[in-house]
């Protein structure tokens, strides 16, 4: 979206689910009123269409939108997710196109369009596949003649590979030779060739970025918003407890996570990642392109007792960056053998339910700052 759209406007919902936008009401007329309950009771601000999210993972599970318009929808409407080639708004795909169309861009060379670069990586490819083959034939003679051992094999081959591509960097270092031979060669070249991987047999730019959920945005998603192709319960199975059922310590974490995500959440907060400062999430008060965040969240059991020192570094980091500590404790009320009934039952309301939250703020005593 363009940079001249007023923020306020652009990010003008908190969530992705919208409130039904009703007619002006004319007390006086009639009409009016009949056109206003007929919007009221036929509105509907359900999505359309569900978001499609790809898992990928075992051990450590990955949730990916992977469509354009998904990603922009999801960002745009509460700051969810993080683009796994941008800071956090996913605009790899933007900066790609205008770095392309960007006359003035002094890292690539003015002449070279994307129909140029599109030619001269097809061009590399015929000559690269002709490469191969000799070396393919080489490798395939020596063998018939059994004077080859396994490790002279992979070491024949390795140098092939070498020279391979160093074959791919004097044919884009040839071709910009032709075209401008005052220029910088090598850089032109590396630059060329990094940028002619993005570059599709039509011409046109691969949308190579996607947008990465936490499991906690994930289960608020499709649980308490409903705008996810997945069925909550179903995930923490597939994320958690691989089908055995128990009550693991991944399961408890997640379950305490989401527990304060939600809880922030369900306050107005928008609640992102606060990995960088050392915390389970930071809080905006509308989002990043607004303001900086005001706190950092630390999620801890009820029953968690850390050193002095292990408070102190934490609260060290978030005063550093002028961001005030909350201890977010959360307490479990019922048994582990009814939160898996629950979890079964796919009866998440339950579950969430069972879990109490309390908040401390942290501050770090500075002897400089608290004299009298």
């Amino acid at each position: 979206m363009s940079k001249r759209v007023n923020n306020a406007v652009r990010y003008k919902y908190p969530l992705p689910v919208h409130p039904i936008e009703l007619p002006q009401l004319i007390i006086h007329n009639p009409v009016s009123w009949a056109y206003w309950s007929y919007c009221y009771l036929t509105g509907c601000n359900a999505l359309q269409r569900k978001i499609h999210v790809d898992i990928i993972g075992e051990k450590i599970v990955h949730i990916e939108v992977r469509n354009q318009d998904d990603m922009k929808y999801l960002w745009e409407n509460g700051f969810f997710g993080t683009g796994q080639l941008s800071r956090s708004e996913p605009t790899w795909y933007n900066h790609m196109k205008s770095k392309f169309q960007n006359e003035n861009n002094e890292s690539i060379n003015k002449n070279i369009s994307l129909e140029q670069v599109t030619k001269l990586r097809r061009q590399q490819r015929i000559e690269f596949k002709k490469q191969r083959e000799v070396v393919e034939a080489k490798l395939l003679e020596l063998r018939k003649k059994g004077e080859l051992t396994p490790e002279e094999e992979a070491r024949i081959l390795e140098q092939e590979r070498g020279k391979l591509r160093k074959f791919k960097d004097d044919q884009v270092a040839l071709h910009l030779v032709k075209e401008d031979p005052t220029e910088n060669v090598r850089e032109k070249g590396r630059l060329l060739i990094q940028e002619a991987e993005v570059i599709g047999e039509n011409g046109e730019i691969i949308q190579m970025e996607t947008l990465e959920l936490m499991p906690v945005e994930t289960i608020f998603l499709s649980f308490a918003l409903d705008v996810l192709d997945i069925t909550p319960s179903k995930f923490i199975i597939k994320c958690c407890m691989n089908d055995s059922f128990d009550y693991t310590d991944e399961l408890h974490k997640l379950l305490i996570q989401y527990t304060a995500y939600h809880h922030y959440r369900s306050h107005g907060w928008c609640v992102r990642s606060g990995i960088k400062f050392g915390s389970d999430y930071i809080l905006y008060k509308r989002g990043p392109p607004f303001q900086h965040a005001d706190f950092c969240i630390m999620v801890l059991n009820s029953n968690c007792s850390n050193p002095y020192t292990w408070y102190s570094t934490i609260a060290r980091v978030c005063g550093g960056a002028n961001k005030s500590l909350v201890l977010c404790y959360v307490e479990r009320t019922n048994s582990k053998e009814q939160i898996i009934k629950w979890v079964k039952e796919d009866n998440l309301s339950k579950v969430f339910n069972s879990f109490s939250v309390g908040e401390i703020i942290f501050k770090r005593w500075v002897p400089g700052k608290n004299r009298d």
